[in-house]
């Protein structure tokens, strides 16, 4: 695992470098993007070079771990190297689920590529800094600056990223750990029985794939998930094992790294991680000198990371009181109307704790009763209680606006139970017990994934590459700071360019915790130029207003007033912008004629 570690320090050093080298300049550039990415070459070859000659026992996979590896692999390989594809003139994602997300990631990448200043304002909201875990998409655009094409990099760090998990998921718990990160799931799946089409079963479900809906989506797992599964794995023999020599673990500089470093990579990682490091100092007394250490060290750089990322903690508000986590929500209560008969209210709350997760319910509950009466299983006590406490607890507060979030910590509790799960209640029983339970555990998750992976799935489009050539040329000479106004969508030509608009996609400034409803109505107006559409400008910052296809079907009544005191500065087939500077006359509206001051105060000054 030396060499999956050496990965991670190289890309961590890389990112926190880059995000100095852009505050102390105002933002990144070729040289910034070489020296952090050569810095992080020389922290992994290093280390590569340190620990070669350190070898860890382990044993080789045997049955059935080959086809969990397998499976592993094909399904990396056609979810990356599909991640995003040509045909012809389209640009497109394989996954729906990447729709809205590959296009933001897009946005970020090239929006960090131009130039924009650190720390960065949002370039999908006209108020505030970005709240966003921006790591890999950073190291992403390290790479657009140092000559490696947007799309191809998207690919290459996919597919790396995917090798790392891999390699992580085998270290933590073999081919068990594998094939619950790619198979998880509850009942839905069975439904391939009766309908005899392989679907993803779960996608209108709380507990979706981790694999389809959450790693292929959320950038930042390429990294947290392999780093996040090495702290784990490295702690385990460090805190709770430190008499066995031979067991793998991370030297104490590592550890440090990859989790001061995990808020700019993925911030709900680093909140569990944080939580279940403070349930072992209160409860594991050993633990609590190299807890010190670890944390002490971290929580300089963790601080400061998370103060980013979160706007200096005042960003957006996002936790909330949600008991039940998804049972209410309203996609679940239409698949209860659509698929079972009887009230849907009734059905949604019996049904939704065992169709999400079927038969892992029983075996969690098996084994909290063997655990909680096993006194000798430390290491098996300090991890299934608090993560099982952390899985509960994001079933009653949610910390995020939309509470399907919540899952990113949750499938850390997932990963952890399940493989520990396997090694407490079914290593060493019969072949068949093993197979009912995988069966009965993984089938459903299984299905799914097969659902939303084959062939059946020819792509998505997201953008004409023509359109995005012609825009590209007619944006070129204006300055890259300067923020639009256009339709809001995920994936408008001007933010898959890297531009900054006044409002993006809705959903996604709704589910990063920002105040959604001012600034919507204030691009409406302005977009369809009503009195007050310069004021709107100016209390948006936007200097240029796009006018394309899209504005045109969306703004059917404007009276596009820009037209008669605006400059256009580029137009074309895909559509015009302008440039309001001269429009944006400064609005000062008459003051009303005060009445004279009768009162003593101003006698008393006469």
């Amino acid at each position: 695992m030396n060499f999956v570690a050496a990965i991670l320090y190289g890309t961590a050093s890389s990112v926190l470098l880059a995000i100095t080298l852009a505050a102390l300049r105002g933002g990144l550039s070729h040289a910034a993007a070489c020296v952090a990415l050569g810095c992080g070459a020389l922290v992994t070859g290093w280390t590569f070079w340190k620990t070669r000659r350190e070898t860890s026992a382990e044993k080789p996979p045997h049955g059935w771990e080959f086809a969990a590896m397998a499976l592993y692999t094909v399904a990396s390989a056609r979810a990356f190297l599909w991640l995003i594809f040509s045909d012809k003139d389209k640009l497109q994602v394989l996954s729906p689920n990447n729709l809205g997300d590959l296009s933001l990631h897009l946005t970020y990448i090239r929006y960090f590529a131009n130039g924009a200043a650190f720390w960065p304002e949002n370039p999908i909201f006209a108020d505030g800094p970005l709240t966003y875990p921006i790591g890999v998409d950073l190291f992403n655009a390290l790479l657009v600056l140092a000559g490696v094409d947007p799309l191809r990099g998207l690919i290459w760090v996919g597919l790396a990223g995917a090798i790392l998990a891999g390699c992580a998921l085998w270290k933590w718990g073999r081919g068990i750990a594998l094939i619950a990160f790619l198979a998880n799931g509850g009942l839905a799946g069975f439904g391939v029985f009766v309908s005899g089409r392989f679907v993803d079963f779960q996608a209108e479900l709380a507990w979706k794939s981790i694999f389809l809906a959450i790693f292929v989506t959320q950038r930042g797992l390429l990294f947290a998930l392999p780093a996040g599964l090495l702290l784990l794995a490295s702690w385990r023999a460090r805190l709770f094992h430190p008499a066995d020599e031979k067991a793998w673990r991370l030297p104490l500089w590592g550890e440090v790294l990859l989790y001061a470093s995990m808020p700019v990579f993925h911030l709900h990682t680093f909140l569990f991680f944080s939580l279940l490091l403070g349930s072992w100092w209160l409860l594991h007394a050993p633990a609590r000198g190299p807890l010190m250490r670890v944390v002490g060290l971290s929580l300089a750089p963790a601080t400061i990371l998370v103060l980013l990322v979160t706007g200096m903690l005042k960003g957006a508000r996002v936790l909330g009181w949600k008991p039940g986590w998804m049972w209410d929500d309203a996609s679940w209560l239409s698949w209860c109307e659509l698929h079972l008969p009887g009230p849907a209210t009734f059905n949604a709350a019996l049904l939704f704790w065992p169709v999400n997760f079927g038969f892992l319910l029983p075996i969690v509950a098996l084994l909290a009763w063997r655990l909680f009466h096993d006194r000798h299983a430390v290491w098996a006590r300090a991890l299934f209680f608090p993560a099982l406490f952390i899985f509960l607890l994001c079933c009653f507060v949610k910390f995020a606006p939309w509470e399907w979030d919540n899952t990113k910590i949750m499938l850390w509790s997932y990963l952890a139970i399940v493989p520990l799960a396997w090694n407490e209640l079914f290593r060493g029983r019969p072949l068949w017990q093993c197979a009912l339970a995988v069966f009965l555990l993984f089938w459903s998750g299984f299905a799914t994934l097969i659902g939303g992976l084959n062939g059946a799935h020819k792509g998505h489009d997201i953008a004409l590459r023509s359109e995005l050539d012609g825009i590209a040329h007619g944006i070129r000479e204006l300055p890259p700071h300067e923020r639009f106004v256009a339709f809001p969508t995920y994936n408008h030509p001007l933010l898959l360019l890297g531009r900054k608009v006044a409002l993006g996609y809705p959903g996604h400034v709704w589910s990063h915790g920002l105040p959604l409803t001012d600034t919507s109505d204030q691009v409406r107006g302005l977009m369809n130029g009503d009195d007050e559409w310069r004021v709107h400008a100016a209390d948006l910052g936007v200097r240029y207003l796009f006018w394309g296809p899209q504005e045109i079907g969306e703004y059917t009544d404007s009276t596009q007033p820009w037209r008669d005191s605006a400059e256009l500065v580029a137009s074309g087939d895909w559509g015009q912008i302008y440039d309001l500077a001269i429009a944006a006359i400064e609005f000062t509206p008459d003051e009303p004629e005060r009445p004279p001051d009768t009162s003593e105060n101003a006698s008393a000054t006469r």
